[in-house]
């Protein structure tokens, strides 16, 4: 269903990384159709263009290691000479961990319809996978994804100060806008001082409250009009398709059903690093990141 009345940029990527402000109305029929560990996705599962094309990043997609098993067996089969052991790409192939359609998929939502367009595998110019095929593939790449995250046992901090310092200068006053926002000699001035490497990147890329390491304390805000009411404003609880909450300065509850006459618009202070996060590459992430532990 669409937002005529919301503004505000709402970027996927924001989902791998768990950073979304709207739970959609598909997000939330999808969660109570969640699947039981073991089991396939239930309704409107696979590349049907169902309930699951329309997910959002409130639906992390729950791994079923028995089909991410089966599935490593097809990828390694079909996949991995171009996609590499662990689905970090390689010279013939992309980068599947951060691929915009395993971000979009769950439970082969996305991955099907993608791969049914004529994508080649290592046996076949054309791939021709079962539904259940798509599936436990699913599972196994969402897997490799988990393993990238700081809760996997998998996870070990590496050095990340890899990139150019100058590079992330260049790009933090220009393609990047940075310096529209924050100042070296003002709000970031002694920056690196106070946080190390990982909490540096950490916080430009998960600036939201409660996400990332060292999250910042700015809240989204939202201000609703329904009807001949005055406006009420206050921090946002939670919006979808039929319902938007907030919480006034005094921590009031309101709540209202949306409709024609219900106005609503946020005021989301992180917009402009949500949409970055669809620009940024690794480069740009590890110069900016090498730039900014200079501020010291």
């Amino acid at each position: 269903m669409p937002l005529p009345d919301i503004i505000v940029p709402v970027r996927n990527v924001s989902a791998f990384l768990s950073a979304a402000v709207v739970l959609t109305a598909a997000s939330a029929l999808l969660l109570a159709q969640a699947p039981a560990p073991g089991r396939g996705p239930g309704r409107g599962r696979g590349g049907d263009g169902g309930l699951l094309a329309q997910a959002g990043s409130a639906d992390k997609q729950i791994v079923d290691p028995e089909a991410a098993e089966r599935g490593k067996k097809t990828y390694i089969a079909e996949c991995i000479t171009c996609h590499g052991a662990s689905a970090r790409g390689g010279q013939n192939g992309s980068d599947l961990v951060r691929s915009l359609v395993v971000l979009h998929d769950r439970y082969g939502s996305t991955l099907g319809p993608f791969l049914k367009k004529g994508h080649p595998t290592q046996s076949t110019p054309s791939a021709n996978f079962t539904e259940a095929q798509v599936l436990d593939l699913s599972h196994f790449i969402h897997a490799r994804v988990n393993d990238t995250l700081r809760t996997s046992p998998n996870f070990h901090v590496q050095n990340i100060l890899t990139g150019d310092p100058k590079a992330g200068q260049a790009y933090f006053n220009g393609e990047g806008k940075c310096n529209t926002c924050h100042s070296v000699t003002g709000d970031l001035k002694g920056y690196a001082s106070k946080y190390d490497p990982v909490d540096i990147q950490q916080r430009f890329l998960f600036p939201r409250p409660g996400i990332g390491r060292g999250a910042n304390t700015k809240r989204v805000m939202v201000t609703v009009t329904a009807g001949g009411a005055p406006p009420v404003t206050g921090v946002l609880d939670r919006i979808d398709d039929f319902n938007v909450s907030l919480r006034e300065a005094d921590g009031t509850y309101r709540s209202w059903v949306r409709g024609p006459s219900v106005k609503v618009k946020i005021d989301d202070p992180y917009a402009a690093h949500a949409e970055l996060l669809d620009r940024y590459t690794d480069k740009n992430i590890h110069d900016l990141t090498a730039y900014l532990e200079t501020l010291k």
